[in-house]
């Protein structure tokens, strides 16, 4: 190799040239469907010895380069981010030593910000804790200038460095990226779980947003979801490009996070985005399509971007089997061979789905059915997956659900309000009680006790659940629910007062409808009289900056609860604490 060559090859050369491109990596929030930003990593040319990240920072590490090497990666990132007029958080990363180099120029990342026209906010600079922190104070110094311009921060690869836990507590950032090792595999081991759970508890307590890193599967990202952890990276959701996902895979960062509260589940997590055909195609090329491939089974007919047929494999070869059928169809459109379609909105449920599906006698366990989205073609999906995902989700259901109500119980409401706290959107929890329903035990039974139970369940089901909102069932009389930011929460309470103080009676005698209460025993064994049962009803709206977890916010429910149970008759409470502090 001679010198010029040597030099022309060297990373100074690269940094010089400007021949360092970046590529980005999406980062979606799966419970919206949408990009919350990407990852700006960087590459030096295709086919180059420093073409990948380890090469090229092994070499600037040797050479001294790492502060012009880091400033090359920023600038070449923000750049391209502006050309290619890209939306939301741009991740940038940063060797949290290079920060401390005092050699290292100052105020470069805020003006090249400036004159690109990207707001501070809209970046996130994205320290690795792999490295060892040689000044912690003056990295938290180096933070905080950072902070004060307006930037976001954020700790990559937690879990597998130096730093750890202390370097979280001392820089207080935005954004905490959870090492891949701890994803991979989750759903398969209950210790990588643990070790997750408890990094999403201490997020919520120093008010830190949750990243996984690392995503390859399905079940992966499933298990997240149900952990409520809803920003995600890695190859399933999109790998680094040089063109940025400006989309999310609708197949897949749309999957439905909560498999515990039914009422979210919709067709639009089993869709994928199959192998579509115009609908002015000849048979013969679909033919041709399905003979190279035969795995492939349906595929649907579009039109300007919107379905308007099916086709089936079995179909198209029984045309081409017959003496004529290649010379009679080949040459014709594939409107002489499709089919009419099973169609259904993304939003629709899977248990509405279902039956759609099952009154049509046409469909069959190996068909397909389309899915769209505002009349557009969004994907395709499996009758089988559609029945396989129902009866998992049935059974998750029931294995946390209320015995007696078959409402979801204590594990299905800690995750709807974690998951509630992780939002940092305001919402309503309401914890129910009945008053005096133990002597009416005492008096009635407990199997007539069960039957109010029953009775109020599917009361507060209808009502509540039947506005979309969560319902779940702690245990005996108490039942708790949990309204969005948008529900009209106090009008469907009232209804609920309203119908529980007209329906009740009926499950008195008539002696004790006519007297408004009954006679029991109290505590010291005399003779007391007791009104009807009523319904106190105890509301709370969580600060989610200060509750931390459910545990926060169990209590100021129960407090209203308690509140709300000293009116002498049925009564809606809203408490004026929003936290425990």
């Amino acid at each position: 190799m001679s010198v010029l060559t040597s030099l022309n090859d060297s990373l100074a050369s690269l940094i010089a040239q400007r021949r360092l491109q970046p590529v980005f990596q999406p980062i979606v929030d799966t419970r919206q469907g949408c990009l919350l930003g990407h990852e700006a990593l960087i590459r030096g040319p295709a086919g180059h010895r420093l073409e990948y990240p380890s090469a090229l920072f092994d070499e600037a590490k040797q050479t001294g380069l790492l502060s012009e090497l880091d400033l090359a990666c920023r600038e070449a990132a923000m750049q391209a981010s502006h050309r290619l007029q890209m939306d939301g958080l741009l991740f940038i990363n940063v060797n949290p030593n290079v920060l401390l180099d005092k050699q290292h120029p100052r105020g470069c990342t805020q003006r090249m910000a400036q004159e690109l026209g990207i707001p501070a906010s809209r970046i996130v600079i994205e320290l690795s804790e792999q490295y060892p922190i040689q000044d912690p104070e003056g990295l938290k110094s180096a933070v905080d200038r950072y902070r004060k311009l307006g930037f976001q921060i954020a700790i990559d690869d937690l879990g597998a460095g130096y730093s750890g836990l202390k370097l979280w507590s001392e820089i207080k950032p935005d954004y905490v990226k959870i090492d891949r090792y701890f994803i991979q595999d989750i759903h398969q081991d209950p210790i990588k779980r643990e070790f997750v759970q408890s990094i999403l508890t201490l997020a919520r307590g120093m008010q830190s947003r949750i990243i996984a890193e690392g995503i390859e599967t399905r079940e992966e990202l499933q298990q997240l979801q149900s952990m409520g952890i809803y920003y995600c990276q890695g190859y399933y959701l999109g790998r680094p490009a040089a063109t940025p996902l400006l989309q999310p895979l609708p197949n897949r960062a749309a999957v439905q996070a909560d498999t515990l509260s039914r009422h979210k589940e919709s067709v639009a997590m089993l869709a994928r985005p199959g192998n579509s055909i115009h609908v002015d195609v000849t048979i013969q090329r679909v033919f041709d399509i399905l003979l190279a491939n035969s795995r492939l089974q349906s595929m649907p007919v579009l039109e300007h971007g919107a379905p308007v047929g099916m086709l089936r494999r079995e179909k198209i070869m029984e045309l081409f089997s017959g003496s004529y059928g290649r010379a009679l169809y080949s040459n014709k459109s594939v409107r002489h061979a499709m089919d009419n379609p099973v169609i259904v909105d993304w939003q629709t449920s899977l248990e509405t789905a279902s039956g759609l599906i099952t009154d049509d006698d046409d469909m069959s366990t190996m068909s397909h059915f389309i899915v769209t989205r505002q009349g557009l073609y969004y994907g395709l999906a499996s009758v089988r997956g559609l029945l396989r995902t129902i009866t998992e989700q049935r059974l998750l259901h029931a294995r946390y659900a209320n015995p007696l109500t078959l409402l979801p119980g204590n594990v299905p409401i800690y995750r709807e309000i974690d998951d509630a706290l992780q939002q940092r959107h305001d919402f309503y929890v309401a914890y129910f009680d009945l008053n005096h329903f133990k002597p009416y035990n005492d008096v009635y039974g407990y199997a007539q006790g069960d039957k109010v139970i029953q009775w109020v369940a599917r009361l507060l089901q209808e009502i509540i659940v039947g506005a979309g909102q969560f319902l779940g069932h702690v245990g005996g009389d108490d039942f708790v629910a949990v309204f969005d930011q948008h529900c009209d929460w106090r009008g469907l309470c009232e209804q609920i007062l309203q119908r529980f103080t007209r329906e009740i009676p009926s499950f008195y005698h008539a002696e004790d409808r006519l007297r408004q209460g009954m006679l029991a025993c109290c505590r010291n064994g005399h003779q007391q009289f007791y009104p009807l049962l009523g319904l106190a009803i105890g509301v709370v709206a969580p600060d989610p900056q200060r509750c931390h977890s459910h545990h926060d916010v169990a209590a100021l429910a129960s407090d209203a609860k308690h509140q709300a149970k000293q009116h002498p008759h049925s009564h809606c409470l809203l408490s004026a604490r929003r936290s425990m502090i």
